[in-house]
């Protein structure tokens, strides 16, 4: 190699040092440069990376490059300083679904309070089915919006560019929060559906039972607890419930049973023993297939079914101008009967609300009492505070339930009439008249009650007593003797009244000198002796009795037959014998 070439090479290696040394100085200047320092102190302090846009703005040689870096540089700090000194809240920062960015924290409290007080709402469910929507104060939860604003603003510029969202500050007011819950407890409960029976054609099949459900408020309550702010944002909560499982399974075993009840149907019939009228439902096999089940030992009603079609029937019966209905609970026990005795024939007992009374001209207590076939005593009970020596007409007077006057199921086929006009008494069974006679009722100072009454209690003998049987000195008041007692209504605790047969004086002699002629009892309705028999042996207890006077007109139409019949034969033929 000559001269030339030797140098030639020596300058080309000279170059390739010298770029090389130009890389090292650059990246020195990446890794150490510090902005404001020569670069002796610069390569002495410690390292810090340089931004890239800045170390752009630093290296280059364009002016036009450095000045647009520097404005932009100063609006950066601007904008952060205006953000800093105004005390606002960075943009793109969220809470509860409010944009809180450019507000100050008073601002964004008062933002989010609005959002809570007016548009939180949550949704409880059950197997994700709303059942309730609730208020935050009605689940016992509030909100700390001076909190969430001051995480709000102390999270400065960590929303930029892609948001930031505060969680809410949630507390709770556990015991209103129990409250609340436990006041769900009927909504959320699920019966469970026992095992039972429905019709496919012409074949009865079985049906499985099916758990039901009740809400477990302790659990749900914790899960509540642990995730307060996911219930607020997802404005849902699901409540815990515990499973209930049916008695019975598998309702097969019972299958023919419930075939031989529900072949034929089933004839309810309501009856009024005030009207003597009969309310008639025929039920088809489908619907009475649904109110039976299997019990563990044969078929059984269904409690909540069962109920919820009487419910219709008395919604009907309620609103009529009676105000009548059936009782739910004893129809229940009726229809329970009729099952275990195969019996589709079913008699539900009509049942009347309390109702009210206006006073008119000339009533006293005792008259209202009389024209509503009520005793007095049972109205005064019923209206305490009403002033009885000072009535005013139109004054309202509430007239007690019927129902209290007879305490017992009515005998439907059987029913006694007795006209206190007439002194008569006629008893129908079966709707066929079978008894007819004359008696004596109360006299004027102890007149026996009008009204829809029934036989209380049998004695065949019974005893009494009243001070107008005292003679002249006050002696010989001992208690009488009456024959074939059936008392009807108390008048007072311990004492009834009834019909009876004749009646043994303390003086060995007989009231009415044995006969039936006028008023002359003391409240009974006394028959001669051996008709007060026959009507003991007939009349069993439960049988309806309609007592009529000239304040009360008949509400049966036997009562209005009796009455009828009576008008055409002649009363004033009394025997003193039968």
């Amino acid at each position: 190699m000559d001269e030339y070439d030797r140098q030639a090479k020596r300058r080309s290696e000279n170059r390739a040092r010298q770029r090389q040394l130009a890389r090292q100085r650059r990246a020195a200047l990446d890794s150490e440069w510090q902005v404001g320092m020569p670069p002796a102190e610069a390569a002495a302090a410690p390292s810090t990376p340089m931004p890239r846009a800045l170390r752009w703005l630093f290296s280059s040689r364009s002016p036009v490059a450095k000045l647009t870096g520097l404005a932009a540089v100063a609006v950066l700090v601007f904008f952060i300083g205006s953000y800093m000194l105004s005390g606002r809240i960075f943009p793109n920062v969220y809470a509860m679904g409010v944009a809180l960015g450019d507000m100050t924290p008073a601002e964004a409290e008062a933002a989010l309070l609005a959002k809570w007080e007016t548009e939180v709402y949550i949704d409880l469910t059950v197997d994700g089915e709303i059942i309730a929507q609730a208020t935050p104060e009605q689940l016992g939860l509030s909100v700390d919006v001076a909190a969430m604003a001051e995480q709000a603003k102390a999270a400065g510029m960590a929303g930029i560019p892609f948001g930031m969202d505060i969680a809410p500050a949630v507390i709770i007011d556990y015991a209103k929060a129990q409250s609340y819950l436990l006041n769900l407890t009927e909504i959320v409960y699920v019966l469970p559906y026992e095992s039972g029976y429905r019709w496919t054609g012409t074949d009865l099949v079985t049906v499985r039972g099916r758990e039901g459900k009740h809400l477990d408020t302790s659990l749900s309550l914790e899960r509540l607890l642990a995730d307060l702010p996911g219930v607020v944002l997802r404005q849902q909560f699901e409540l815990q419930t515990i499973p209930l499982a049916p008695v019975v399974m598998d309702s097969s075993p019972f299958l023919e049973e419930a075939y031989a009840f529900l072949h034929d149907g089933i004839q309810m019939q309501g009856y009024d023993p005030y009207t003597h009228e009969r309310l008639f439902w025929q039920i088809d096999q489908r619907t009475a297939a649904e109110w039976l089940a299997a019990g563990e030992n044969g078929v059984v009603v269904r409690p909540d079914i069962f109920t919820d079609y009487i419910t219709g029937i008395n919604q009907l019966l309620v609103n009529s101008d009676r105000a009548r209905y059936i009782d739910e609970r004893l129809a229940l026990e009726k229809m329970q009967d009729a099952l275990d005795t195969n019996n589709p024939d079913v008699i539900m007992r009509v049942h009347y609300l309390p109702q009210p009374y206006f006073v008119e001209q000339k009533d006293t207590g005792f008259r209202i009492g009389r024209k509503n076939g009520i005793p007095y005593e049972l109205i005064a009970q019923a209206n305490p505070t009403v002033d009885w020596g000072v009535l005013v007409v139109g004054q309202e007077i509430q007239i007690p339930s019927r129902d209290e006057l007879l305490p017992i199921d009515p005998v439907p086929h059987k029913r006694i009439i007795v006209d206190i006009e007439s002194q008569w008494l006629v008893a129908f069974e079966n709707d066929r008249m079978i008894f007819s006679w004359g008696i004596s009722s109360g006299r004027e100072t102890a007149p026996t009650y009008p009204g829809i009454f029934q036989i209380l209690s049998h004695s065949e003998v019974a005893y009494g007593g009243s001070f107008a049987l005292c003679d002249e000195v006050g002696t010989n008041c001992d208690q009488w003797e009456m024959a074939w007692f059936m008392g009807v209504y108390a008048v007072i605790p311990g004492l009834m009244n009834g019909f009876h047969g004749a009646v043994l004086l303390p003086n060995g002699g007989y009231l009415g000198g044995g006969g039936v002629y006028e008023p002359t009892t003391y409240g009974c309705i006394m028959s001669l002796d051996a008709n007060a028999r026959s009507l003991y042996d007939w009349a069993e207890q439960g049988t309806i009795v309609e007592i009529l006077s000239e304040e009360f007109e008949p509400e049966s139409e036997l009562g209005r037959l009796a009455l009828q019949y009576i008008s055409s034969i002649d009363t004033s033929y009394r025997p003193t014998s039968a």
